[in-house]
């Protein structure tokens, strides 16, 4: 009579945990990219209210708010949200400091949404652009670009 074997050896069982933690360490640096992209991505729905805020305003005036009052918004420093210090308009655009809740490497860090206008068609409607997104043809940027968080941490329709 023959005996059968059943199971692993050791050696087998070593290969698969040697694979599993191959596959581990290259995974999870990606995912943590995922988590910080998703943070500023939070951060960013926040602003939502001040671009509506900024596109009453040019709807009825034709022109930016210069800063926060004039947007009739709160100050900076009380525009505050989990991932959020800061939200300051200046010129029409909006620049998002991250902090509180956020992850080390993007503390302190700047995100910009700037709002495009159709060239010579003030009525035309406006279009915002993200971080180093530009302008398309045809429209012109309004404002200065201040964003310093790393490209691989901005939403895809920001790079």
């Amino acid at each position: 009579m023959t005996a059968q074997h059943k199971g692993f050896t050791l050696l087998e069982l070593m290969v698969v945990v040697a694979m599993i933690g191959i596959l581990a360490s290259v995974a999870l640096p990606s995912y943590q990219v995922y988590l910080q992209r998703s943070e500023v991505v939070e951060a960013v729905s926040l602003s939502s209210t001040v671009r509506d805020e900024i596109n009453n305003y040019y709807k009825q005036k034709l022109k930016f708010p210069t800063d926060n009052t004039m947007a009739g918004l709160p100050a900076p420093d009380k525009l505050i949200g989990n991932r959020v210090t800061a939200i300051q308009v200046e010129n029409g655009a909006i620049h998002i400091t991250l902090g509180n809740k956020i992850a080390a490497p993007l503390q302190g860090k700047v995100l910009s949404y700037r709002p495009a206008v159709v060239t010579d068609s003030p009525i035309s409607p406006i279009s915002w652009l993200c971080g180093h997104d530009a302008a398309v043809q045809g429209m012109q940027a309004i404002g200065d670009n201040k964003t310093t968080v790393p490209a691989e941490f901005l939403p895809h329709s920001c790079r």
